[in-house]
């Protein structure tokens, strides 16, 4: 749309009918009921708060190091985030008016429409990770939420090993170049020795407060080791996840290699594993994946042994087959 050198605002419109077309859209829009979201995602999210809140309390006494608490206060700030967002889709899916709305947070109807569109809403809720739950396990079952404490436990299962072996890889990695011996970590962290070398070595998947302390203590990255302590921990299952999220996990795991590498650049590895520096980029941001050939260099090129993404990259194989083959069914 051409628009003229006058001063004021830009125009958004190229006429008055334009205009009206664009009301009557959004008057259509305001008409057609939002889909009626799932039932208790509020109630959910708000047992996750709990669960958060209690483990923060016990992080403060303890006290655990300041990079776990900080942690989990944003994760709590998201989650209430989550939490109202579900209660306001809920309501409106009841029938609620964006008035009552309004009037309960605070704020104006207008005000209280534009925070929580739908589009806003599927945002914030997207933000959230997978979890046990979503997988059919209740909140309330004895067990669903061991990750909230401090346990150990044995990955068992081809995946989650391959997936501790590379916890185990950035870990030592960083244990080695790091000023802190093994012995001050046990101490800062409050843990018996031989469970801080075992979980370094990834004999023993500590739970995530505890696999998040020991890599800040130790001067690293703690965040991009989130989905390979999920896979070892057994808290992400890829087989039941469609291909596009088992390559994005794929991807991260590539991600945790890289930077146990150093952080190569993307030519220098390209060379060395034979591939387009495109294809490295792609891979270690979960977009696209080579053939098993280019992703066994790409690992080799990263210093790490193949059979360590193997079982992830077959996975995802395995699961982009299955796509493939619903679509030529549909």
């Amino acid at each position: 749309m051409k628009q003229t050198a006058r001063t004021g605002a830009r125009r958004k419109y190229c006429d008055n009918r334009c205009r009206r077309r664009a009301q009557e859209a959004r008057d259509r829009a305001r008409r057609t009921p939002a889909p009626r979201p799932t039932s208790g995602q509020s109630s959910a999210i708000a047992s996750d708060i709990q669960g958060l809140a209690q483990q923060l309390l016990d992080e403060e006494r303890r006290p655990a190091p300041l990079e776990v608490r900080f942690k989990l206060s944003q994760l709590l700030n998201r989650e209430i985030r989550c939490y109202v967002a579900a209660t306001v889709q809920e309501e409106r899916a009841a029938g609620g008016e964006w008035a009552a709305i309004g009037q309960a947070v605070g704020v104006p109807p207008a005000s209280a429409r534009a925070s929580w569109s739908d589009a806003k809403i599927a945002a914030i809720l997207a933000s959230r990770p997978v979890r046990s739950a979503a997988r059919g396990v209740s909140p309330h079952t004895p067990g669903a939420e061991r990750t909230l404490d401090w346990a150990f436990a044995r990955p068992s299962g081809r995946l989650q090993r391959a997936a501790a072996r590379i916890l185990r890889t950035y870990l030592t990695g960083l244990l080695e170049t790091s000023p802190v011996s093994a012995d001050d970590v046990a101490v800062q962290a409050g843990l018996p020795r031989d469970a801080v070398t075992l979980s370094l070595g990834g004999e023993l998947i500590a739970s995530w407060p505890v696999t998040y302390m020991l890599a800040a203590l130790l001067g690293g990255q703690p965040g991009i080791l989130r989905t390979a302590w999920e896979a070892a921990s057994g808290e992400r299952v890829l087989g039941e996840q469609p291909a596009v999220e088992v390559k994005r996990c794929t991807g991260d795991m590539l991600r945790v290699l890289h930077v146990a590498a150093g952080e190569p650049d993307t030519e220098t590895v390209a060379a060395l594993a034979r591939l387009a520096p495109e294809a490295v980029a792609d891979a270690l941001a979960g977009i696209r994946l080579p053939d098993w050939s280019g992703t066994d260099r790409l690992a080799v090129s990263l210093g790490a042994e193949p059979s360590i993404v193997q079982p992830f990259w077959e996975c995802w194989s395995t699961a982009e087959a299955a796509n493939e083959g619903r679509h030529h069914v549909a």
